[in-house]
């Protein structure tokens, strides 16, 4: 189990371990997730976003080396590990928590990425929703023991999270990064449910093996609703513009 001053003590000696494998090809060491927002359970992984100027196959051994001489790395560690050119070439609309919601403990990706543009951020939504909807409508349509399946979209709710984050960075211009304060910008019955949901999974076990259905179809009438969302507002975008 861990608490704050753990995960402090963790990430220090980690960025070491970092600093002496890899030296100046180090740029960018970042720490994101849940101990990062604030929103950890004790038994919480700890996230880090790790850049580096290039990858080959000696660079991954090095940085398992790294992972692996760390303590209990089998329960703690995760985490993202990309070069400058693959980090050029990742979607836009992937890049947005190296610049919101992350603690940066090394380095700055400044002059490398760019922070998404508004396009970006549709993108990202549109690509969130989608991917929830094809879950969502395959456990809904086709035999499956929705009492077991269910448990299988804690992560889906998740991205129901990321996805109206960046609607209200889209749309307010600033970045909730706890569901508490992103509940402060919705008021659409379904995006507050879904945001309830994710923040309350470990406790709605129970009630999820009771009534899966309610939260399988939670899940589709969300993303269809936002996918719709995404079009009107793209519609509205070519009206004004003719």
């Amino acid at each position: 189990m861990c608490d704050q001053a753990r995960v402090d003590r963790w990430l220090a000696e980690f960025l070491q371990r970092l600093r002496e494998a890899f030296g100046d090809r180090l740029v960018f060491v970042g720490h994101h997730g849940s101990w990062a927002r604030g929103e950890a359970r004790p038994d919480s992984d700890i996230d880090a976003m790790l850049v580096l100027d290039r990858i080959e196959a000696p660079d991954l051994a090095a940085y398992r080396e790294a992972v692996e001489a760390m303590p209990d790395a089998n329960r703690l560690a995760s985490g993202f590990l990309v070069s400058i050119p693959e980090l050029q070439a990742w979607p836009r609309s992937e890049v947005l928590q190296f610049f919101y919601g992350c603690k940066v403990l090394h380095g700055s990706v400044d002059g490398i990425v760019s922070k998404p543009r508004d396009a970006d951020l549709v993108e990202d939504i549109r690509r969130k929703a989608a991917e929830n909807l094809f879950d969502a409508r395959h456990y809904l349509l086709y035999p499956h023991e929705r009492s077991e399946s269910v448990h299988k979209l804690g992560y889906r709710f998740k991205k129901c999270f990321f996805a109206l984050q960046s609607l209200v960075l889209l749309r307010e211009g600033k970045f909730a990064g706890r569901k508490h304060d992103l509940l402060r910008s919705l008021s659409d019955p379904d995006d507050r449910e879904v945001i309830r949901v994710a923040r309350d999974w470990a406790e709605l076990e129970q009630d999820r093996s009771a009534r899966p259905l309610y939260y399988i179809e939670l899940l589709e009438r969300w993303s269809r609703k936002m996918l719709s969302r995404v079009a009107a507002r793209e519609e509205n975008q070519r009206s004004a513009s003719e």
